[in-house]
């Protein structure tokens, strides 16, 4: 009785113990896309700032990020990238989009 108890329990506590799923991470022609078609909204001397439509280019590339995970962008930004670009409307981006 035991025995099958144990059995049962078994993918329970490999859940729990095990790592979490690893989502499937942004890539760098993401970011370089997000970077192009998003420019108005996210370049850092942008002279007016105006929220990109859902049917835009800008949009359509957010979307096609897993889970529209921005702050996986955000980490891919290089040091001259952060320099050009507002990091807080890359994050905003999820939710315009």
């Amino acid at each position: 009785m035991t025995g099958k108890i144990v059995i049962l329990l078994l993918p329970v506590v490999f859940a729990m113990i095990s790592p979490r799923h690893v989502m499937a991470d942004c890539t760098r022609e993401q970011k370089a896309a997000i970077l192009y078609d998003c420019a108005s909204y996210i370049a850092r001397n942008a002279r007016s700032v105006v929220a990109p439509k859902s049917s835009s280019l800008c949009c359509r590339d957010v979307r096609a990020v897993p889970n529209k995970d921005m702050n996986c962008i955000r980490r891919l930004l290089t040091s001259t990238e952060v320099m050009k670009f507002v990091e807080i409307r890359v994050l905003n981006l999820a939710f315009l989009c």
